[in-house]
């Protein structure tokens, strides 16, 4: 047997004494060095194009500069947003185009407008204009510019070119504008209830009228002797027949006792209906005829038309210790004057006295 198994070749049977094996020191096993992994290729990176017309794209570019088609996953790709954004540049172009015919509407109405007195300074015209009322916005244009605000996106959008006309893409839809119709908002008036005020029916008291003829309130100077032919030699004071003292008298002195023919006046003041005369004499037995007018100045003579006859009355106070009722109607005509009309001369001689004479309305 060879060195293979670890034995020593003993031909003569001598026992030997194996030797111990020497342990050897330990060494940690190494790990296996692993070699780098090969990395694969670098693929070279992929460049964006127009899936439109094919034209390349940067990798932050959203829009085709060649046909203005969007970039696939930009804004214009977006459910939506291509159509606001072109309702948006829609929207500024009709601002900007309003601006403009406003502006020119305006310069063209200032320079037709008179030239005008410069305004006062600021301070002074707010201290003596009075606040203006709020009132509803219409549509029409005021005299300031308005200012449009251009709403701000996120990012700036990029200058988009006008496409060019390609048969095979179809063109864009472009969603068509409608105008808002602005209606000016009537202001409802409100409807103002009118409190109807409720007026308390008043009874009028009913004023019981006296049972007969009222005295008729005299003037102190109402009284006056009416003498246009000239028949009394003499008169005394005219008043002493109104004054209510029975022992005061007017008389007249006839000069032909059978020719009297004068008569006593008495105003009323202002137009009066007569019912009946009170009369009282110291001289009775003469004869009178009533006469009444509505004129202001006495006519001149008895045969004047405007007087009016009333009634005659004879043997005045020869039945009542001189005192005479004299009854004229109901009243209903109204005058101013009043006329005792002597046509015959007392029964004892030619002087005539009245003590009272007392109309009654």
């Amino acid at each position: 047997m060879g060195a293979a198994d670890g034995r020593v070749c003993n031909p003569e049977g001598v026992k030997l004494l194996e030797a111990e094996p020497t342990a050897a020191p330990e060494v940690a096993p190494q790990a296996p060095h692993e070699a780098p992994q090969e990395q694969p290729p670098t693929k070279p990176e992929a460049v964006r194009t127009c899936a439109n017309c094919g034209s390349p794209m940067e990798a932050d570019q959203d829009w085709c500069l060649n046909c203005g088609t969007a970039a696939s996953g930009s804004l214009g790709q977006r459910p939506g947003w291509r159509a606001a954004s072109t309702v948006i540049a829609l929207t500024i172009v009709l601002v900007l185009g309003a601006i403009a015919a406003s502006y020119a509407a305006i310069t063209g109405n200032d320079a037709k407008k008179p030239p005008t007195a410069a305004a006062p300074p600021p301070a002074q015209q707010q201290a003596a204009t009075p606040p203006a009322a709020t009132t509803p916005a219409t549509s029409t244009p005021t005299t300031s510019t308005p200012t449009t605000s251009t709403p701000t996106t996120s990012s700036t959008l990029p200058k988009v070119k006008t496409p060019k006309t390609n048969p095979s893409a179809s063109a864009p839809v472009v969603p068509t504008q409608s105008t808002p119709t602005t209606s000016t908002p009537v202001t409802p008036t409100p409807a103002t209830s009118t409190p109807t005020t409720s007026t308390p029916t008043q009874s009028t008291p009913t004023t019981t009228q006296p049972a007969g003829p009222q005295p008729i309130e005299l003037a102190d100077d109402a009284g006056k002797a009416y003498d246009p032919y000239g028949k009394a030699k003499a008169t005394g004071v005219a008043k002493r027949a109104i004054d209510g003292d029975a022992s005061t008298s007017w008389y007249a002195d006839l000069k032909d006792p059978a020719q009297a023919g004068l008569g006593y006046a008495i105003d009323l003041g202002k137009l009066q209906g007569i019912r009946e005369i009170e009369l009282q004499t110291p001289t009775p037995g003469f004869r009178i005829e009533v006469y009444a007018t509505d004129e202001t100045e006495l006519p001149p003579d008895i045969l004047d038309t405007r007087w009016s006859h009333i009634t005659n009355v004879s043997d005045v106070g020869t039945k009542d210790d001189g005192k005479q009722t004299i009854v004229l109607g109901a009243g209903t005509t109204k005058y101013r004057n009043l006329l005792l009309w002597f046509t015959k001369a007392p029964t004892d001689g030619a002087r005539i006295r009245l003590t009272e004479v007392k109309p009654l309305g």
